[in-house]
């Protein structure tokens, strides 16, 4: 099963938020109802389930630390990162310095993206969905 479609949830007082019941459903037991949480691209945020976040940091300490460019990278992935395990009720709490970076603030913008879900204010991923080009051009990269 996979990440897919999106969906809008209201961010409490606390910071706290409901991951929609769609990609609840994909986590599986090695999961453990858990998610890291990062810095994304484009102001976004994204959510790994535990078991592709393993996979993702075993991926990474076979990189080269003694490139520059490989420690820049792996230092601004690693900023900030949490993880995340969802209460009885299906919410994470949102960090403050996270939702600061991608602009959330009442309200949440989940998208699913196959193996991770993108976590986006709704008025920022407005702004980028209106400049992302044609959507033949778009598929045609994924040589589909």
């Amino acid at each position: 099963m996979y990440f897919i479609g999106n969906d809008i949830y209201s961010v409490d007082h606390k910071g706290r938020v409901f991951i929609p019941a769609k990609f609840r459903a994909v986590l599986t037991r090695e999961d453990n109802g858990s998610f890291y949480i990062t810095r994304g691209f484009e102001t976004s945020l994204l959510l790994f389930p535990l078991s592709k976040w393993n996979g993702f940091i075993k991926r990474l300490t076979r990189k080269r630390y003694s490139q520059k460019s490989i420690r820049d990278a792996i230092r601004a992935f690693s900023y900030g990162a949490e993880c995340l395990s969802m209460d009885s009720q299906g919410r994470v709490v949102l960090p403050k310095e996270l939702r600061e970076y991608a602009r959330i603030e009442e309200d949440a913008f989940f998208l699913g993206a196959i193996d991770k879900v993108e976590l986006w204010s709704p008025k920022v991923y407005g702004e980028y969905s209106e400049d992302k080009g044609d959507i033949n051009e778009l598929f045609s990269m994924l040589e589909l």
